[in-house]
């Protein structure tokens, strides 16, 4: 092939090369509920009602993300466009900032035309933590697209 002659691909090619591909998902397309757990009691629960949603999620840190921290889990909704970066946590909300947002940075260029939501789950939610202005500073950006709750948290998906 000339250096000026264009290559299509099939559709189902394009995601060789992508982080976030269907088949590294581990949840089912349609599946009524989708948990992200950590090795602890903390949970992050999606319901999807009656399977109506094209879903995808992924274990981020650790699986698919391994040289650099980032957030637990990311789950998508293919059918709404929207993007929930999850990440479990014990107490330190200021270390959950930083990896929803490296979460975030990575994923990013894969997501375009995305809305973003995050979620924190704790163990312990600190009260002097929450009232910090790094996590007030969050807050603030994110609006009611940041939930924060603690040990488990469960979200019916629109």
């Amino acid at each position: 092939m000339k250096k000026w002659q264009t290559c299509i691909m099939p559709a189902e090619r394009r995601w060789i090369d992508m982080l976030l591909s269907p088949d590294a998902s581990l949840c089912e397309k349609n599946q009524a509920i989708v948990v992200s757990r950590d090795k602890g009691k903390v949970e992050h629960r999606a319901i999807n009602p009656q399977g109506q949603f094209d879903l995808r999620h992924y274990q981020l840190d650790g699986a698919l993300i391994k040289q650099t921290k980032c957030c637990d889990y990311l789950l998508i909704n293919d059918s709404r466009r929207k993007a929930y970066f999850i990440e479990l946590k014990g107490g330190n909300i200021d270390e959950a900032i930083k990896q929803l947002e490296a979460g975030e940075q990575r994923c990013r260029e894969e997501l375009k035309g995305y809305v973003f939501f995050y979620r924190i789950v704790c163990t312990k939610a600190r009260t002097h933590k929450v009232q910090d202005p790094k996590f007030r500073k969050f807050k603030e950006k994110c609006g009611p697209r940041l939930q924060m709750k603690v040990n488990c948290l469960e979200e019916k998906l629109d």
